[in-house]
């Protein structure tokens, strides 16, 4: 049966729906069967997918739609039941219900079993829907913006989920999400988190601009920029929700989805895409200061950059500085 995890927080603006792509994205790149399920009306997650859905929540929750015949296949492995406006219409009619904080898990109940993972992406505020996945799910996984009134908000989550589940012990992770190490108050929030939590604080996810371009072209990060920050820290993520929750037989079937390391350097602006106009490439003797192969160069919008094949150390400097 699947590991069911509700993705939530009741505050906007998160990184929650960021999380549900691309943890799950992640997931099925190791060879699990993955089910996202979007509770939110705004139906972000199909459009971060880049699919449009024929049939949605609402089908399943209104209708009476087996789930087997609404969901979509967005990538191998990864499976969609999808959210629209018109799940705006079926809150009324499940708050009516005596049994109406358990039917999203009685609709779900049946498809289990095609499943390792299922990931609920829940709205930013307490709605019966947002109750709904907070009963279905076994786990929750609480992504959280490492600034003041984010992390504030964590207090009311636990005292939800009390309330809902009788328990705060189903919160298994908190993720800090838009983590600018940069910045001392960021550094000193995420200090506070983990002296707070202790081990239910997993490995930040940096801030990344890439993170936020990905929906628009309708691709996950591994697929948008696989080299980025934010590939790697949510690969890193995926990682640790494996261990955290005892997947790993599949793992061997398919390669983990490996990012490599992070440039040390920042890259130049308007960099990331150069035409051949714009860049010349020549081999160089110099050699790569972290694996000693040999360093490549190319000249980009004013900049000289030197990069390494290998394991994509880069740097830069002004061209007219050399």
């Amino acid at each position: 049966m699947a590991r069911v995890i509700a993705v939530a927080n009741l505050k906007g603006g998160i990184g929650k729906t960021t999380t549900v792509v691309n943890v799950g994205a992640g997931l099925a790149l190791k060879g699990a069967r993955v089910l996202l399920v979007d509770t939110d009306a705004q139906g972000n997650l199909a459009m971060a997918l880049g699919v449009q859905p024929r049939r949605t929540l609402y089908d399943v929750l209104v209708d009476g739609a087996a789930v087997d015949r609404c969901v979509l296949e967005a990538r191998p492995g990864l499976h969609l039941l999808a959210a629209d406006a018109t799940l705006l219409g079926a809150q009324p009619v499940i708050a009516r219900r005596p049994d109406w904080s358990r039917v999203l898990a009685q609709a779900l109940q049946p498809a289990l079993g095609a499943y390792d993972f299922v990931l609920i992406d829940s709205a930013g505020s307490l709605t019966p829907l947002n109750v709904n996945a907070l009963v279905c799910a076994q786990d929750v996984i609480a992504p959280t913006t490492i600034e003041h009134f984010s992390v504030k908000s964590l207090d009311l989550l636990f005292t939800q989920v009390g309330r809902v589940k009788g328990g705060s012990g189903s919160i298994r992770m908190i993720v800090p999400t838009m983590y600018d190490p940069r910045v001392r108050q960021s550094g000193e929030l995420l200090s506070s988190l983990r002296s707070r939590y202790g081990a239910l604080v997993a490995p930040p996810v940096r801030v990344n601009v890439r993170l936020s371009e990905a929906p628009a072209h309708g691709k996950t990060i591994y697929e948008y920029d696989p080299r980025s920050r934010g590939a790697i820290d949510y690969a890193l993520l995926v990682e640790h929700i494996s261990k955290t929750f005892g997947y790993g037989a599949a793992a061997q079937a398919a390669p983990a989805p490996v990012a490599r390391r992070p440039a040390p350097a920042v890259a130049p602006p308007t960099a990331a895409v150069a035409s051949p106009r714009s860049a010349s490439l020549a081999p160089s003797a110099e050699s790569c200061p972290n694996c000693g192969r040999s360093l490549q160069h190319a000249t980009l919008a004013g900049y000289r950059v030197s990069y390494c094949d290998h394991c994509r150390y880069k740097t830069q400097v002004l061209a007219r500085e050399r």
